[in-house]
């Protein structure tokens, strides 16, 4: 039996590749956030984004980068995903995953909350603060079911 233990892999740890797309991950909605501000402060055609949010009607400049950065956020969400539901995902990643979403959905939604009170929300930080409540639901939730699916008494080394 100790002979089995020898020739099967020791402890089940993420790759390096793992580990910097997880970090990568965390970093996102902030990168996405500030890309959106640069974009609506320094590059002229993305100038609506600094349209109020409460301003009626909705210039019809802003819906098409709107649509860039909901497509940008469909593929983190998808990242997301798919980074929490892999198996090479160890336990401690999943708790750490679930904390920061929550963390980061609840700074951007206070955030949103200052704005809203200055009566400065402007559309740039609209999706990228959904985009993080939409994270916020999913990972705990995916991350219990991953975790669940681990065995129940981790290996040294694995959690």
């Amino acid at each position: 039996m100790t002979e089995l233990k020898a020739t099967a892999p020791s402890a089940q740890t993420m790759s390096v590749g793992r580990r910097t797309a997880v970090a990568g991950i965390l970093v996102f909605p902030y990168a996405l956030a500030a890309v959106a501000y640069a974009l609506a402060v320094f590059f002229e055609p993305a100038a609506p984004l600094r349209t109020l949010v409460l301003t009626w009607p909705v210039p019809q400049a802003v819906y098409g980068w709107l649509l860039l950065l909901v497509l940008l956020a469909v593929v983190w969400l998808f990242a997301e995903f798919v980074s929490v539901t892999s198996r090479e995902t160890v336990v401690v990643a999943l708790q750490l995953d679930s904390v920061f979403s929550t963390v980061t959905a609840l700074l951007f939604t206070g955030l949103a909350g200052w704005f809203l009170g200055k009566g400065t929300l402007e559309w740039w930080f609209i999706v990228p603060w959904g985009a993080t409540i939409i994270d916020a639901l999913s990972a705990g939730w995916l991350g219990i079911n991953n975790a669940a699916q681990k065995p129940f008494l981790s290996q040294r080394g694995t959690v």
